[in-house]
């Protein structure tokens, strides 16, 4: 650990006192590469690596390459590198490489890489293999001769 002045310190941070009377951190000039154990009542400009352990009641503009596990209680405009694991209640307008543990209230206008554990829109999410994934799919799991002609069949017949 680097010991620097009370003065180079606070060319990097923003002190001030809140309202309990005690000091808090208000802005950081730099990066943090430890934890944040407390209330973030700004902006974050940059990426976090790691996890957020606690609610983002803003926006987060840019992608999520982990999971999300509460609610999202607006829109998905990016992609989901994850799993959600909990109700979206706004439109999908981008890919979730993962799946959906519970519903989707609006509409989706990307790719879900997994299933929808709950509805969207309320209705039932159902996933539909097209004949090109069936035959992919049978010929991974070693099928035999007859189902394999039936896939070539409906893969011909679209």
């Amino acid at each position: 650990m680097t010991k620097i002045t009370l003065e180079e310190l606070l060319k990097l941070v923003t002190v001030k006192e809140n309202e309990d009377g005690d000091l808090c951190i208000l802005d950081v000039e730099g990066d943090v590469e430890g934890n944040v154990k407390g209330y973030v009542g700004g902006s974050v400009y940059g990426n976090v690596i790691g996890n957020i352990y606690g609610n983002v009641c803003g926006y987060v503009k840019s992608n999520v390459y982990g999971d999300v596990e509460g609610d999202v209680e607006g829109n998905v405009k990016g992609c989901v590198g994850g799993n959600i694991y909990g109700n979206v209640n706004g439109n999908v307008n981008g890919n979730v490489n993962g799946n959906v543990r519970r519903n989707v209230e609006g509409d989706v206008e990307g790719n879900v890489g997994g299933y929808v554990g709950g509805t969207i829109k309320g209705r039932k999410w159902q996933f539909i293999e097209t004949p090109k994934e069936k035959l992919k799919r049978l010929i991974q799991e070693g099928a035999d001769k007859d189902q394999l002609l039936e896939a070539i069949n409906q893969l011909e017949d679209n």
